[in-house]
C-alpha cells in the first residue's frame, strides 16, 4: 500500500464546466508504480461548506488514476484528495484550492508560452530516499473543452452509423420484396396454363360431338334408301321380298344399334367434355384464386417493409444530415473552445522541467504552504547571500530545540540480577552508565543460556501524567540475544531460565488490565548468505478495550547488511518512538521501534516494527526494565553490554519532532506482521 505525504496544487478552470485529468506514478527512474490495492476519494468544499465528491476511477495501466471534477459556478473553491493507509486511515494525497474563471475572464486571457504537465513529489512510507513522481495533466480547461467536441464527435459518429444500418434494412426489404413478386408471377402463370388446358378439353369434346353427330346422320340417309326400295318394288317374289325384308330388318337393327351406340357415344363425349371442362375450369378458377390470395399475402407485408424501409430511409437521412451539421458545428466549437482555453492556460504560470515557477507578482494563501525541499530566504541587500549557511544555522537551532526535550535514563546497577550461564563483568563496566555481561562458552553438544535483568532509572516529571512520548536504549551483544522492555504503566511479571521462543516478561497481577505494552526483538538466527543479511523477530504485547483481552502482533524483519556486519555485534541502539497517544478503545499505530547500527553499509537506521505506543498516565521514565537473554553457541566466552539511553518528551501540542525525523529517514525493513490472542510460552531451559 502507498503512503502519501500531502501537498499542495493549485490550479484553475472555466466555470460549469466538467474536466477531467489522468495521473500517472512513476518511480524516480521513470518506470510505472503499480496502484492496485490503493484506494482513492476526494472532494470540493464550497465558501459556504457545501461538500461535492470527486470521481475517482482507475485508468487503463495500472499506474494510472482519473480524478473527475464536475462543474462549478465562478468562484474559489477548496480542495482534497485523500488515499487510504494500511491502517484504516485517510491521507492526504494533495489539495489546494481551485479558481473557477467566467466565460468573459478565460477570453479576455491571452499571451505566455503554453502549459506542461505538472509533476508532484509523493513518498512512500518510510522510505525517505524514494520518492514518486505524480504526473498529471495542468491543461484541464483545454481537457474539459476537448471532451465535449469527443463526445459530439462521438454522437455524431453514432448518428452515422444508425443512419447507415437503416439504409441497409432497406435495401434488404426491397429485395425480399422482388423476390416475392417473382413468387406471384410464377403462380398467374400456373393459373394460365390451367386455363388453357380446359380450352383444350373442351374443344375436344366439340369435335367428338361433331363425329357422332356425322355417323347418325349416315346410318339415318341408309334407312330411308332400303324403305324406298321395298315401296318400289312391291311385286317382287314373296322369298325375295322376305330376304328384302329380312335383309331390311337387318339393316334397320344395324342402322339402330349403330345410331343407339353413336348417340351414347355422343353423350359419354359430352358428358367427360363437360366434365373436363368443368373440372378444369374450377381447377383454374382455384389455382387463380390461391395465387392471388397467396400473393397479396406476402406482398402486402413487402409493400408494407418497403414503406417502412423508405420512412427509414428517409429518417436516417435526415438523421445524416443532422449529424454532419452537428459535427461541423461541435468542430468549430472545439477550435473556439481549444483557442480559448489555450488563452486561459497561457495565463497562469509555468512550471518547468525541475517543477520550479516563477511569479511576476507575490503569492497569497490562505492555508498552510509545504515546503518540503526548504525554504531559501534571501538576505538584505550587502549581506552574505549563501542561504545554505543560514539554513544549517536554522537547522541547527531545532536540533538543540529537539535536544532541550530529551532527558537521560540510567542504569540501576545495584539492582541488576542474573541468571544461567551469564555474569556481570568488572571490565567495561561503569556504574549506572554501562554494564558489561559475560556469556560462558557452550559445553560439548549444548550452547550456554544466560538472562540479565536491568532496571532503569532517571528523572521524570510527573503527578499523574508523564509527558514522555519515547526512548532509546543503547544495547550490544556478540553473541545471539534478545532484547525484552517493559513501557507505560501496569506491573510487569519478569522471568529467567526460558528458552528464546518463551517471553521474559508477561502483564503482571495474572494478566491484569493495563495499557502498558511488553516489546521483545530476538536476533537468533546466522547470516543469510543467500539473502544477505539477518532475520529478526519483534513481537509487541498489547490491549485494548474493543477486544477485551491480552494480544500479541508479531512482526518478521529482514536486516539486509554485509557479511562483515555481524548482529547483534553491530547493533548500536533501539529506538521507540510515537507519534502521539494512542486510543485505549481501539488499535491505533501510533509508535515505531527503530534499530541503529554500526559499520560499513550504507544505510545504518531501520524501522523493525509499526506498535500500537502508550499513554501518558503513570508512564513514568516510560520504558522501566531491560531484560537481555543470551545463546552462546561457541566453545569460548561472548559478551553483551547494555549502556544509558534516553528518554523523549512531547514538544508543545503533543508533538515529537524526532518520530517524524526518524520516520522520514529510516529504512523500512518490515516483512511481515500478524496478531493474533497472546497464548504464553514458558518453556524452561533442560538441566
Amino acid at each position: 500500500m502507498l503512503d502519501f505525504l500531502g501537498v499542495t496544487e493549485h490550479f484553475s478552470c472555466m466555470e460549469n464546466t466538467p474536466f477531467s485529468f489522468p495521473a500517472l506514478f512513476r518511480d524516480m527512474a521513470g518506470e510505472a508504480v503499480s496502484l492496485d490495492g490503493v484506494i482513492f476519494s476526494g472532494s470540493i468544499v464550497s465558501a459556504n461548506q457545501e461538500v461535492i465528491e470527486i470521481s475517482i476511477e482507475k485508468g487503463e495501466s495500472s499506474n494510472e488514476v482519473i480524478f473527475s471534477f464536475p462543474a462549478l459556478p465562478e468562484g474559489r473553491w477548496s480542495y482534497n484528495v485523500l488515499v487510504q493507509a494500511d491502517d484504516g486511515s485517510q491521507r492526504i494525497l494533495f489539495s489546494g484550492y481551485i479558481s473557477v474563471l467566467g466565460v468573459s475572464r478565460v477570453a479576455q486571457l491571452a499571451g505566455g508560452p503554453p502549459m506542461k504537465n505538472r509533476t508532484l513529489l509523493v513518498a512512500m512510507p518510510g522510505e525517505a530516499t524514494m520518492r514518486l513522481r505524480m504526473e498529471w495533466m495542468a491543461t484541464t480547461a483545454a481537457q474539459a473543452f476537448a471532451y465535449h467536441a469527443l463526445q459530439a464527435s462521438k454522437n455524431a459518429h453514432a448518428d452515422a452509423e444508425t443512419a447507415s444500418q437503416a439504409a441497409k434494412t432497406a435495401t434488404d426489404a426491397a429485395a425480399t420484396a422482388a423476390g416475392r413478386a417473382e413468387e406471384a408471377e410464377g403462380y398467374a402463370g400456373a393459373a394460365w396454363a390451367s386455363k388453357r388446358a380446359a380450352a383444350d378439353s373442351a374443344a375436344a369434346a366439340d369435335t367428338s360431338a361433331t363425329n357422332a353427330a356425322r355417323d347418325a346422320k349416315s346410318a339415318n340417309d341408309a334407312k330411308t334408301d332400303v324403305e324406298s326400295l321395298a315401296a318400289t318394288w312391291p311385286e317382287t317374289v314373296s322369298n325375295g321380298e322376305k330376304k328384302i325384308v329380312e335383309a331390311g330388318n337387318k339393316a334397320v337393327n344395324a342402322i339402330q344399334d349403330k345410331q343407339a351406340n353413336s348417340v351414347l357415344a355422343v353423350g359419354r363425349a359430352s358428358q367427360t367434355a363437360q366434365q373436363n371442362i368443368a373440372g378444369a375450369r374450377t381447377d383454374a378458377v382455384a389455382a387463380v384464386q390461391t395465387a392471388q390470395e397467396n400473393a397479396v399475402g406476402k406482398i402486402d407485408p413487402i409493400v408494407l417493409r418497403a414503406e417502412t424501409a423508405k420512412e427509414n430511409i428517409d429518417q436516417a437521412e435526415r438523421r445524416i444530415n443532422t449529424a454532419e451539421s452537428n459535427a461541423a458545428t461541435s468542430a468549430t466549437n472545439a477550435a473556439n473552445s481549444a483557442t480559448v482555453a489555450q488563452q486561459a492556460l497561457e495565463a497562469i504560470p509555468q512550471v518547468d522541467d525541475a517543477g520550479n515557477m516563477t511569479l511576476a507578482g507575490g503569492l497569497t494563501a490562505a492555508g498552510a504552504i509545504n515546503a518540503n525541499g526548504g525554504v531559501n530566504i534571501p538576505l538584505a541587500v550587502g549581506a552574505p547571500t549563501d542561504t545554505s549557511a543560514v539554513n544549517c544555522l536554522y537547522a541547527m537551532g531545532l536540533a538543540g530545540a529537539v535536544q532541550a526535550l530529551v532527558q537521560p535514563i540510567y542504569l540501576n546497577s545495584s539492582s541488576i540480577t542474573v541468571a544461567g550461564s551469564i555474569s556481570k563483568s568488572s571490565n567495561g563496566t561503569l556504574a549506572g552508565l554501562t554494564q558489561r555481561f559475560s556469556v560462558g562458552a557452550a559445553s560439548a553438544g549444548s550452547n550456554a543460556y544466560g538472562s540479565a535483568v536491568i532496571p532503569l532509572i532517571g528523572p521524570n516529571g510527573q503527578f499523574n501524567y508523564s509527558s514522555v512520548c519515547g526512548f532509546s536504549l543503547a544495547v550490544n551483544a556478540t553473541a545471539f540475544a534478545k532484547f525484552t522492555f517493559g513501557i507505560g504503566r501496569g506491573s510487569k511479571t519478569n522471568r529467567t531460565g526460558l528458552t528464546m521462543d518463551s517471553y521474559s516478561m508477561i502483564p503482571g497481577d495474572n494478566l491484569a488490565v493495563n495499557y502498558g505494552e511488553i516489546v521483545d526483538v530476538t536476533i537468533n538466527t546466522p547470516y543469510d548468505t543467500v539473502r544477505k543479511g539477518y532475520e529478526i523477530r519483534v513481537r509487541e504485547i498489547f490491549y485494548v478495550k474493543s477486544v477485551g483481552h491480552w494480544q500479541v502482533k508479531t512482526t518478521t524483519v529482514f536486516l539486509p547488511v554485509g557479511h562483515n556486519e555481524l548482529m547483534p555485534n553491530g547493533l548500536n541502539r533501539l529506538i521507540y518512538m510515537q507519534s502521539g497517544p494512542p486510543s485505549t478503545a481501539v488499535r491505533e499505530e501510533k509508535a515505531a521501534l527503530y534499530m541503529e547500527l554500526g559499520g560499513g553499509s550504507t544505510n545504518t537506521l531501520f524501522k523493525i516494527a509499526s506498535l500500537r505506543g502508550f499513554i501518558a498516565f503513570e508512564a513514568g521514565t516510560g520504558v522501566s526494565t531491560l531484560i537481555i537473554d543470551a545463546r552462546n553457541e561457541k566453545t569460548y566466552a561472548l559478551s553483551a553490554d547494555a549502556g544509558t539511553g534516553t528518554r523523549h518528551l512531547y514538544s508543545n501540542g503533543l508533538t515529537n519532532p524526532t518520530y517524524h525525523a526518524l520516520e522520514a529517514m529510516a529504512v523500512n525493513a518490515i516483512e511481515s506482521e500478524e496478531t493474533a490472542d497472546f497464548v504464553d510460552v514458558n518453556t524452561p531451559l533442560e538441566s
